[in-house]
């Protein structure tokens, strides 16, 4: 439906899931009061807002005025899991684009609400069947390294130039382009080693524990306790998982006694994802062998792929987009993935980059010194940010891929926002005054198309199975999405 068409309807329910128990939820009204209808007053015109407790349950209510019309929307904000969002219309003429962002206000402001609460919050991840939980929640650097695009580190690995230069002389390119190429060669066994779990059918679960704190709490847990944090996690692992129970409240509180803590249901959450099936699922839709899957336990929420094929390669969930993900958004997240292995993404980026690094310093070096230092650094950051511009490209086709297999394109934008949400504000940035910010969005060292494209792509996608080639379809794409922005 166009953005100026008006929706014909007076009332609309929308429901946002959330990783949150219904204890931290209790501050969710006054949160929003303040960090949004309080802070954008500019933004949006907010009346007769109201914060109700009653029956045990909180809602937040309030009245957006149109702009430039006599028009308004009432809206109720019920603080419950999933939160449950209704919007009364005064006028069933009120444009739809104007409710799609009222709805996402509400949405981003929410995922700022979540990250906060994971300030205060436990988290414990665990496999079934393994007989030692890892008592790290960090993977170093290179866990680091391979969470994220590959590019910068082997645009990191170009920057070794001078020593190997002073070591291997006039060979040192070749020998960096050797080590780049066969590290992406061997990407998705080094990406199996980082992970935490690796998951087989015969081992497909992982288990998530989170318990919410109030502040003040959590900040004198955390300096009696913070250093037995994998001692707790060991003890609850081997009174539950490890014989066959399961982890609730009740079995997981007499050890949490022991360090201070009274567990509050209300304040308990356990998640059970079951990652191998989704894995499975997105492999089998896409007509691929099953990679390796491996677990990072690590609370950034991301998910990569490795490897020259699907069948060498290895596909990395974190536990924290386990945690922030529902289980057909992830599986969106995984087909996107295997899109980038079925295209074999990580050796053409990687044989972009080396290619250009060859030709930098084999044929092009003497002409840029001859037109002055300042000269190569130029080039450099324009070849640099054309490699990552290309990288769009690829992101953007991985977008339309997982939308076209899977069939859930509206599930994978709700599954970016989640992920990206901090890449979307403030809020006012969408309006029409801001263009220049959203072309500089484009322009960054990323080789992710900016989340709000991608976002408001797969929401506009109709009938994605029919799309022929969507690499072109990407590149197309993209280039006006640059173009208007």
């Amino acid at each position: 439906m166009p953005k100026d068409e008006s929706v014909g309807e007076t009332e609309f329910k929308h429901v946002i899931d959330t990783e949150l128990s219904t204890g931290n939820l209790r501050f969710l009204p006054e949160y929003l009061r303040r960090h949004y209808l309080l802070q954008h007053e500019k933004y949006r015109a907010f009346r007769n807002i109201r914060i109700i407790t009653e029956n045990g349950g909180h809602r937040l209510s309030y009245r957006v005025l149109v702009p430039e019309t006599s028009q308004y929307v009432d809206v109720t904000v019920d603080a419950s899991v999933p939160i449950k969002v209704t919007m009364e219309l005064s006028d069933p003429d009120i444009l739809k684009s104007f409710l799609n962002q009222l709805y996402e206000d509400l949405f981003l402001i929410v995922q700022l609400f979540e990250e906060e609460m994971r300030k205060t919050t436990l988290y414990f991840a665990f496999m079934p069947g393994e007989k030692v939980v890892p008592e790290s929640e960090k993977s170093g650097m290179l866990g680091r390294i391979f969470t994220e695009s590959m590019l910068p580190f082997f645009i990191a690995l170009m920057a070794l130039t001078f020593l190997f230069f002073w070591i291997f002389d006039w060979y040192a390119p070749i020998i960096l382009v050797g080590l780049s190429l066969m590290l992406a060669l061997f990407s998705g066994k080094l990406i199996a080693r980082i992970g935490n779990w690796k998951v087989t059918k015969d081992q497909p679960e992982i288990h998530l524990l989170q318990y919410h704190f109030s502040p003040d709490k959590y900040e004198e847990f955390r300096k009696k306790h913070a250093k037995k944090i994998s001692e707790i996690r060991k003890e609850i692992y081997e009174t539950t998982i490890a014989v066959d129970k399961p982890i609730n409240c009740e079995a997981a509180g007499e050890i949490f006694s022991n360090y201070g803590i009274d567990c509050e249901p209300e304040d308990f959450s356990v998640k059970k994802m079951n990652l191998f099936e989704i894995v499975k699922k997105a492999s089998d839709n896409f007509g691929l062998s099953m990679p390796k899957i491996v677990v990072t336990n690590m609370i950034i929420p991301n998910a990569a792929a490795a490897g020259p094929s699907p069948k060498l390669g290895t596909i990395m969930v974190t536990t924290g987009i386990m945690t922030q993900l529902e289980e057909d958004e992830l599986l969106s997240v995984v087909g996107h993935e295997l899109s980038h292995l079925k295209a074999h993404d990580p050796i053409v980026m990687s044989s972009l980059a080396s290619a250009e690094y060859l030709l930098r310093f084999y044929v092009l070096l003497p002409y840029l010194f001859h037109f002055g230092f300042i000269s190569f650094w130029i080039y450099f950051l324009v070849a640099i940010g054309l490699i990552y511009f290309f990288g769009k490209f690829l992101e953007g086709r991985a977008d339309l891929d997982s939308a076209k297999m899977i069939g859930q394109p509206k599930v994978m934008a709700e599954a970016l926002r989640k992920i990206a949400f901090k890449r979307l504000f403030p809020l006012y940035r969408r309006e029409p005054t801001f263009r220049g910010y959203r072309r500089s969005e484009w322009l960054r060292f990323d080789p992710h198309p900016p989340a709000y494209f991608r976002i408001a792509r797969l929401e506009k996608l109709q009938e994605p199975e029919k799309i022929e080639h969507t690499f072109f379809k990407s590149v197309k794409d993209s280039l006006t999405g640059f173009l208007r922005a």
